[in-house]
Parts: C-alpha cells; sequence; structure tokens
C-alpha cells in the first residue's frame, strides 16, 4: 500500500484563512457598541476597542477551534485520497 499524500500546505492555508475570519467575527461582535457609537461620530481610543475585544477567553476559542479546522481538515483529506466515507 502506498503511503498517502497529505497537503499540509494546503491545510494550514485553510485553517487560517477560517481562524483570521473567526479573528474579524470575534472582533466585530464584541467592538460592536464602539462600532455603533464611531458611525454617530464618537470614536474611542483604539486601545479602548482592544481592551474589550482581545481577552484570554477569546485566544482560548481561537486557539480551540483553530485546532479543530486543521483536524477536521486533516481527517477529511484523508478520507478523500483514502477512499473512505467521511
Amino acid at each position: 500500500m502506498a503511503p498517502v499524500k497529505i497537503s499540509h500546505q494546503k491545510i494550514l492555508i485553510r485553517t487560517l484563512l477560517k481562524v483570521l475570519l473567526m479573528i474579524v467575527i470575534i472582533f466585530t461582535l464584541n467592538s460592536w457598541p464602539q462600532i455603533k457609537q464611531s458611525l454617530s461620530g464618537n470614536v474611542p481610543p483604539l486601545s479602548f476597542w482592544l481592551d474589550h475585544s482581545f481577552k484570554l477567553r477569546n485566544f482560548i476559542l481561537i486557539i480551540g477551534f483553530g485546532a479543530y479546522f486543521y483536524y477536521k481538515d486533516l481527517t477529511d483529506q484523508k478520507a478523500d485520497l483514502t477512499g473512505n466515507p467521511k
């Protein structure tokens, strides 16, 4: 049986894009009150935005989901290459 060739580079790129999208979503959700304030002309300082957006729980979520996305893509690619159903 020949070894299965897995494209780790492709998996890493896809995982990175998913994690970056997740960071944008988390930043937007956590900063929504400041975003609404800035639309009316009252822009809070950037440090205030960052203090409320990037917390330890958000980093744990990002790392956890990043690991999940990588594992899911890796198992999907292995299943595709071996012919096994997902």
